[in-house]
């Protein structure tokens, strides 16, 4: 018999050939582009278009649109009172980088729709004439 083989994989390869810095960007790129994919798929689970999960969580479409960007630099605040809009929570585990050892867990409850403030009245009649 013979033994089967892994496939050849050149991006492994080339991902090998990393620095440590290089490494870590990689690892972060990867983490942006999970945390932009859950945020999707907690707004594709309820079936929800992006216009609609803005209105559930008082934003624009535009900031439903960039929190789906893995390029997007979200706030922690943002995703807890966007994921809370939509029925979710948020769970933070830190770990040791080194060992993988968890030190925690912490469960962040959502955070309530910010309220909208009001436009200020528009001034009609202010301009001052001149006086000669």
């Amino acid at each position: 018999m013979s033994e089967r083989q892994a496939p050849h994989n050149e991006i492994d390869d080339y991902i090998a050939t990393f620095n440590a810095e290089e490494r870590a960007e990689l690892t972060a790129a990867e983490a942006a582009i999970d945390l932009a994919f859950l945020l999707h798929q907690a707004r594709e689970a309820h079936g929800l278009s992006q216009t609609a999960a803005a209105e559930r969580a008082g934003l624009k479409q535009q900031a439903v649109s960039r929190l789906e960007q893995p390029g997007a630099n979200v706030q922690l605040d943002t995703v807890r009172h966007y994921l809370g809009a939509l029925g979710y929570t948020l769970d933070l585990t830190v770990r040791e980088t080194r060992t993988r050892r968890v030190l925690g867990n912490a469960s962040l409850p959502p955070l309530p729709r910010p309220a909208t403030r009001a436009k200020p009245p528009r001034r009609y009649g202010t301009r001052r004439l001149a006086t000669g």
